[in-house]
């Protein structure tokens, strides 16, 4: 619901900080509210600034959905793709970066979080009648090699039975993940 909002969340206490702020100088006759706007306007001015400094956007969609990837999505995605798809499409606040955790426990870390692989984008898609979701990382900070070993030892069973992983690199310096809904899983919907 609030990833839905025109305004994002770290914008609200800005607002909300202005306003208080500039209701203190103008009624600056009045000491109480006076001193009302510049200690509450203050605070939620620097909030709102602090939330802004640590947002991340939403990851963007690399192609447009249709109505049948909407009903395959609907009919046959496992919990984990919907969970995916909920973490990247709204503002996250205070983590490095989108799918963090998942990242760290694919071994997929750098020395530093700076070093953590961004997702550039993602995906639907049907591959044989099968739900896709496919998500787009960089891998400048982090060399292919990692996310081949990753994936011989964790990513083929890590988001779960009822998926197959794939895991591609179409470009230098990107890495492409499609977790794809088992046909059996496909069937049962």
């Amino acid at each position: 619901m609030l990833s839905r909002l025109p305004v994002t969340l770290s914008t609200l206490p800005l607002i909300a900080g202005v306003l208080v702020f500039i209701w203190g100088l103008i009624e600056s006759s009045n000491p109480t509210i006076n001193l009302i706007g510049y200690t509450g306007g203050i605070p939620l001015i620097l909030g709102g600034l602090v939330m802004k400094a640590v947002e991340l956007k939403p990851v963007p969609a690399m192609y447009n959905v249709t109505s049948e990837l909407e009903k395959a999505r609907d009919e046959q995605s496992t919990e984990i793709q919907q969970q995916i798809i909920g973490d990247i499409t709204k503002y996250n606040y205070g983590a490095d970066a989108h799918l963090d955790t998942a990242l760290e426990a694919l071994n997929l870390k750098g020395r530093t979080d700076a070093e953590l692989p961004r997702i550039e984008g993602y995906g639907e898609e049907l591959r044989d009648g099968r739900y896709t979701l496919v998500l787009r990382f960089n891998t400048a900070r982090l060399p292919f090699e990692r996310w081949e070993k990753s994936y011989e030892k964790k990513m083929k069973t890590f988001f779960g039975r009822d998926v197959d992983v794939e895991l591609t690199q179409p470009e230098k310096d990107i890495a492409q993940i499609a977790i794809i809904t088992k046909q059996e899983a496909a069937a049962a919907s």
